[in-house]
């Protein structure tokens, strides 16, 4: 009876402290697939013929090592094959709270997941495992297009302040990922297996 009792207390504290979500949608891919829980995917931009490709890792200003998040300047390169994982344990992604990763650890790197830094002009760019970054995570949401969707940082500060990730140049024209963007990025996602076997 006892154990029965302390089972039926950690099931209410787990349901309490992560409770499931009924409204949060699964985030399909480009075939209308649902996304894989900590599956790779490319990042493509909505529209072709914007001036872009894919979402890549790239060396911008005194870096020494490919630290920020770019999108690639040739239509025809997809870019890096990025880990996307939810913090519910669950088979797919739900939109909502997202972490997103680079797969291949880099000698010399804290971290492969993206974070938000106070770049250049005042503006915060996503980098990778970047020293100094302001606390908070990244959120994926459905635009109004059928299975495109677009990223939101939230501080910690603030969870419920959330702000759009879009593309800005920089001086030497990289199209640098950055947050607090009225116009947000918005895009699909293709799993690595359907690009490589093109």
């Amino acid at each position: 009876m006892r154990s029965a009792t302390l089972f039926a207390l950690f099931l209410l504290s787990a349901l309490t402290f992560y409770p499931p979500s009924t409204t949060a949608q699964p985030v399909k891919d480009a075939y209308g697939n649902s996304v894989k829980n900590g599956g790779l995917y490319y990042i493509f931009p909505r529209f072709w013929g914007g001036g872009g490709g894919g979402i890549k890792r790239a060396i911008t200003g005194d870096e020494t090592s490919p630290l920020s998040v770019v999108q690639t300047p040739f239509e025809t390169d997809p870019g890096n094959p990025w880990r996307i994982q939810s913090l519910v344990a669950a088979l797919f992604v739900p939109e909502g709270r997202v972490y997103i990763s680079y797969d291949v650890q880099q000698p010399g790197v804290r971290s492969n997941y993206w974070t938000a830094v106070e770049g250049e002009a005042e503006r915060t760019v996503v980098k990778l495992g970047y020293p100094n970054s302001h606390p908070g995570f990244f959120t994926i949401h459905k635009t109004s297009s059928a299975d495109t969707y677009k990223f939101q940082f939230c501080s910690n500060d603030d969870a419920t302040s959330c702000s759009n990730v879009g593309i800005v140049k920089d001086d030497a024209g990289n199209r640098l990922l950055a947050t607090n963007q009225e116009k947000p990025f918005e895009f699909i996602l293709a799993p690595v297996s359907s690009v490589a076997s093109k």
